[in-house]
């Protein structure tokens, strides 16, 4: 637990903008990849998220989360 408390400390007192530069970018890489996988399946199988929320939502109907 103190290993954590000096790293968000050591963290937080960093004034250099190279770990946050570099956290952002790796961020927006992941999501503009994420995309493009998304509208690539999209495209090759049209009908598979379509079915995957019909399935779902079909299981889904019959619970009642509140009282």
């Amino acid at each position: 637990m103190l290993k954590v408390k000096n790293t968000i400390r050591r963290f937080v007192s960093e004034k250099k903008a190279e770990g946050f530069l570099d956290v952002a970018f790796k961020i927006l890489i992941v999501v503009v990849i994420g995309a493009a996988v998304l509208i690539i399946l999209n495209a090759a199988v049209p009908n598979l998220f379509t079915n995957l929320i019909e399935k779902i939502s079909g299981e889904l109907t019959g619970i009642n989360v509140l009282p």
